[in-house]
């Protein structure tokens, strides 16, 4: 078995110039549109596309969202229909995420807590004079 054949970083041989007078071109957007419902992230997609960061944002940020919202929906519209059809795990991971339901429990104590908080120590005696007598002197 060979070892695979790592390729080198594409170098865009666009200027710094090109940048400021990029006129926002239909096929790129929607291929920004396209890769971000592919869930690719924004560095990738700049890298994939050969465009600087500064263009991405100013004129294909809003299609790279717009891409990510499909895929947020199509990811919920699956994850819905699959809980629907009897999918367990999804479906308690849906109720603890978006019905806030929780599989911790709370015990609520009633009562009189007696502790004993010193910063010495008592002596058999003194502890039993203090704790275990039934003197109502306090």
């Amino acid at each position: 078995m060979s070892d695979p054949e790592v390729l080198p970083a594409v170098k865009s041989k666009k200027s710094y110039k090109d940048s400021l007078t990029h006129k926002k071109d239909a096929r790129l957007s929607h291929s920004v549109r396209e890769l971000g419902r592919l869930g690719l992230s924004k560095h990738a997609v700049c890298v994939s596309l050969q465009i600087r960061d500064y263009t991405f944002k100013k004129y294909y940020l809003d299609e790279y969202l717009e891409g990510q919202s499909e895929l947020q929906r199509g990811l919920a519209s699956t994850a819905i229909q699959e809980a629907m059809n009897g999918n367990t795990p999804i479906l308690l991971h849906l109720l603890k995420t978006k019905l806030g339901w929780s599989e911790q429990q709370v015990i609520e104590h009633i009562g009189e807590v007696k502790a004993v908080v010193s910063a010495k120590p008592l002596s058999k005696e003194e502890f039993t004079q203090r704790y275990l007598t039934n003197d109502e002197d306090d």
